[in-house]
């Protein structure tokens, strides 16, 4: 029943709004996410991590370490299993047009950031749905959200899904999962701002390029079946597999509900997540709209940078052609083994699924203790961590399904509370990227 309301929700409610955004934004901004990703690559490739603050750098890393756990691996799988390859279609169509709502949501977490009493910059929608739109009530709902997500998306889905990639997981092992969790997890956090970043800064890219390097080996060693799987993603994203009559609708809005959901898990598009990193981005060294202008086009990045991840692991899976009767861990598994030709090629699954789940669960416990800066309740990150790190050992232990649908509905929930207060402010938006109000602070409404 919950898995029937996720989908019409997201086919009548999510999918309507997320595309209202994304092309008002779009237009009126004049489709930045076509003509500005070379502006974001040099604002990014000439800043580094200074004086334990975040950097333009760091912030994307994070973001994209966010992204990079079950929703790019085994999410795609189950995207494939539930919507067909016409899924991946979807998925890409989210993250490209989608990632101008990030934008949105990043530039307006840098305009309205606060500079709290130990020096440190913090932002997110939070912030500006209280100091934007002045409504408290939607502001405490979201870090409700956030608080629940990371506890769903960013711990049960991530350990879950990396017990689950292993062969056969006793107690024992499932022992030895949960503290090669807790302990990098502990160490990390509780090095504060300087060590995590530092951490994101330097893992990420190193994962990316070698997960990216291992699918197109893959993809290479299946050559001959990359144009029939192209060919099939577009012809089943818009009319799926000879069903007929009536059947064809319920089996098109099953692959609009999979492939637009799995692409929302994946890229975190409308979430807010980004408006909280790029809002850590100090902004001393230029005027405020121009710095929010600066890190809203960075923003951009990440969605497209984690959709391609995306892509490359569905072609891969739908070119091996594994058992999609299985769980979605398993399915990557047996690609990997079918595209390399040997039963050895399934522990690469396990150990890239633990990378990027440790990042991801590194990433939204960083996310959820902005709350806490947000309601000045600093020490409470400290009980937080505490639930948090005793909440991976549970993850190990869940039902196949569970872990997903709490994080749909926690995921579906930051979205539509952040996509009302994006839009809102849609005003602010434009003005902080119109040419002419660049740099100019307390005119027409840019003072927050």
């Amino acid at each position: 029943m919950l898995d029937v309301f996720l989908r019409y929700l997201v086919i009548f409610v999510i999918l309507p709004a997320l595309l209202a955004a994304s092309v008002y934004f779009s237009v009126h901004l004049h489709w930045p996410q076509l003509h500005r990703l070379g502006e974001g690559w040099r604002h990014i490739l000439v800043d580094r991590v200074k004086d334990g603050k975040m950097s333009n750098f760091a912030a994307v890393a994070t973001i994209i370490g966010g992204n990079l756990g079950a929703g790019t691996i085994a999410g795609t799988a189950l995207a494939i299993a539930i919507g067909g390859p016409g899924a991946i279609f979807w998925m890409i169509v989210v993250a490209i047009l989608g990632s101008v709502v990030k934008l949105a949501g990043a530039s307006l977490g840098v305009f309205y950031q606060e500079k709290q009493h130990h020096g440190r910059c913090v932002g997110g929608p939070m912030f500006y749905m209280l100091k934007g739109i002045g409504s408290p009530a939607l502001s405490i709902c979201y870090c409700v959200f956030l608080v629940g997500a990371s506890f769903s998306v960013g711990n049960l889905v991530q350990v879950h899904a990396f017990t689950s990639s292993l062969p056969s997981c006793g107690i024992f092992t499932k022992v030895a999962c949960i503290l090669s969790f807790i302990i990098p997890v502990t160490i990390i956090l509780s090095g504060g701002l300087r060590r995590f970043a530092a951490f994101m800064s330097c893992s990420i890219p190193l994962m990316g390029i070698a997960y990216i390097i291992a699918c197109f080996i893959g993809i290479v060693m299946l050559r001959n079946r990359i144009l029939p799987v192209i060919w099939q993603i577009f012809c089943e994203a818009f009319s799926p597999a000879a069903a007929g009559g009536g059947s064809l609708g319920i089996l098109l809005a099953q692959t609009l509900q999979a492939g637009i959901s799995r692409g929302l898990f994946a890229t975190d598009i409308g979430l807010g997540l980004a408006a909280i990193a790029h809002g850590n981005v100090d902004s001393s060294n230029m005027p405020l709209p121009q710095h929010a202008r600066e890190q809203g086009i960075i923003a951009l990045l990440a969605p497209i940078l984690v959709a391609a991840l995306c892509a490359t692991t569905g072609v891969l899976i739908l070119c091996a052609g594994p058992n999609l009767n299985q769980g979605a861990s398993q399915i990557c598994v047996d690609t990997f083994k079918i595209a390399f030709r040997s039963p050895h090629a399934g522990w690469l699954i396990p150990l890239i699924i633990y990378c990027f789940a440790l990042t991801t669960i590194l990433g939204w416990a960083w996310f959820a203790e902005h709350t806490f800066f947000f309601l000045r309740k600093n020490r409470w990150r400290y009980y937080y961590r505490i639930a948090f790190i005793t909440v991976i050992s549970v993850g190990a232990f869940m039902q196949t399904s569970l872990p997903w649908t709490i994080a749909d509905v926690c995921i579906n929930g930051l979205l539509l509370s952040n996509l009302f207060a994006i839009f809102h402010l849609r005003r602010q938006v434009i003005s902080i990227h119109s040419d002419e109000m660049e740099g100019v602070v307390g005119r027409q409404g840019l003072e927050p």
